[in-house]
């Protein structure tokens, strides 16, 4: 199902920090911010990075970024709408590399946006080696197979879409897995939008099946209605959703495995989360389950201590999942330690060190025990891809770094070094009323010799053909046994 939203919200810790009251005016799609304004937000900006932000220079040097903000101070010359320098100002913090930091749109164009009608490319795409292909053909033209690459939009080539689209997707390190995930999960178009027209139709120039280039205009699919179904209960949509976020089940052409499957850490349910784990460690040792499969393609993050109970099963000793957590400062110039204050930032969460610096205090941080005698002793195989982000891709990381394991999939989009989180902080910029999303702490996980920009590599990388994304085939599962002969 499409959606209205630009970005996905992936963070690793859920104190948030607000700086200022969100503005209710009406969004006017006339309206033109001056020059003056949008320098003075670009300043506020790079004044907040500058004080905040925990590794602003782990991937661009100092200088490098210099010129970057210096570039997009000189770039505004003309008054912009809001759209125009939402998009200036996210290509320029894309370029600190850090998935946790990204410019939001106003409040109000929000609204404004949800509300408008727009024409949705007719179709689902993955990218797969800097290509674009169809995975589901959702309009009336069925000559638009799954599987067909997409040579040109609107006579715009894949080699310019790409690049242009990438420059506005916030990710960890230099890697493309994350963009190309949220391209291929339903975002494609509305970062399309912010580049290109919103068009009745897209014309499309794609390969046929001898790759010679045709043209093909998907029509749009008349719209259908839903059938009418039962509202569910609340139990019944707290079980749906439960099961949509965790899973265990039993492989039949590989007696004695278990697949975990975790879909996000979520915050919501830490007690039921603790308890699932309880529960399916113990069955596994009444099954006497040789082999655990954990599943974390397209998980997000969320909550560490959610990774941290996981990780108390499948490590024997003493361990850690975020080794540390520093900060640059105690408390922001923007924030108060006063919680009836909207800027309000928790001061208690904080602790300074005593070579300089500070450190997020919290549980979820520095070693952790694991359960005694409740450990799994069997072998264990993580799934990873480029949706594997934040909190997922540090237990990834750190559980590697501690035990054998044997990672099959992708790279992750999260950084095998760590990541920026721990307590995120949304500044509403004075003139413009985009937000600033930035994080406190820098985030370490356990792997001492990180592939430093980079997330974590699998050990068998297998790449889904865009015909097995189109018809939900997995080819992990489905071929494990010969998968785990390769390694």
């Amino acid at each position: 199902m499409k959606t209205w939203l630009l970005v996905l919200l992936l963070v690793s810790a859920r104190s948030w920090a607000v700086a200022q009251a969100t503005v209710t005016t009406a969004y006017d799609s006339a309206a033109r911010y001056s020059v003056t304004q949008m320098r003075a937000d670009l300043a506020y900006v790079r004044r907040a990075l500058e004080e905040v932000h925990p590794a602003l220079y782990w991937y661009t040097s100092q200088d490098t970024l210099n010129r970057a903000f210096s570039r997009a101070e000189a770039a505004l010359t003309r008054p912009l709408s809001e759209p125009e320098f939402w998009r200036q100002l996210q290509a320029l913090v894309v370029q600190v590399h850090c998935g946790h930091t990204r410019i939001r749109h106003s409040a109000a164009y929000q609204a404004w946006f949800r509300r408008q009608p727009h024409s949705y490319l007719p179709f689902l795409v993955v990218v797969r080696q800097n290509r674009l292909f169809i995975t589901d053909n959702q309009s009336a033209t069925p000559d638009l197979r799954p599987g067909t690459e997409v040579l040109a939009i609107d006579g715009h080539p894949t080699a310019e879409l790409l690049p242009r689209l990438r420059s506005l997707i916030a990710a960890d390190g230099y890697g493309t897995q994350f963009q190309n995930q949220e391209l291929a999960a339903g975002f494609f178009d509305e970062y399309y939008w912010n580049f290109y027209p919103s068009r009745s139709v897209y014309p499309l120039l794609v390969a046929d099946s001898t790759g010679q280039p045709q043209q093909l205009t998907p029509q749009p699919r008349p719209a259908t209605p839903r059938p009418a179904s039962a509202p569910l209960t609340p139990d019944q949509q707290r079980t749906r959703k439960l099961e949509r976020l965790r899973s265990v089940s039993y492989l039949g052409q590989l007696p004695g495995t278990a697949v975990l499957r975790i879909r996000e850490f979520s915050y919501d349910e830490l007690e039921d989360y603790r308890t699932f784990h309880a529960q399916t460690f113990a069955e596994l040792k009444q099954r006497q389950v040789k082999r655990l499969v954990l599943d974390l393609r397209g998980n997000g993050g969320g909550n560490l201590n959610l990774a941290n109970d996981l990780l108390k099963y499948l490590l024997k000793r003493d361990f850690y999942l975020s080794k540390s957590g520093r900060g640059r400062v105690f408390l922001p110039s923007f924030m108060q330690p006063d919680s009836t204050q909207a800027a309000y930032f928790d001061t208690t969460s904080v602790r300074r060190l005593p070579g300089g610096g500070f450190a997020k205090v919290s549980s979820s941080l520095g070693q952790q025990h694991p359960y005694r005698g409740s450990y799994f002793r069997g072998q264990v195989v993580v799934l990873v891809d480029g949706g594997t982000f934040s909190a997922a891709s540090q237990l990834a990381a750190s559980l590697r770094a501690q035990r054998r394991v044997v990672v099959i999939g992708q790279e992750t989009g999260g950084g095998e070094a760590g990541c920026n989180g721990g307590t995120l902080s949304e500044l509403e910029l004075p003139n413009t009323h985009l937000v600033l999303q930035l994080p406190h702490f820098q985030m370490l996980s356990a792997c001492p010799r990180p592939h430093l920009g980079r997330g974590v590599q699998p050990d068998v990388e297998v790449l889904p053909t865009p015909q097995q994304v189109a018809v939900h085939a997995d080819p992990i599962l489905e071929q494990l046994p010969l998968l785990l002969q390769r390694h």
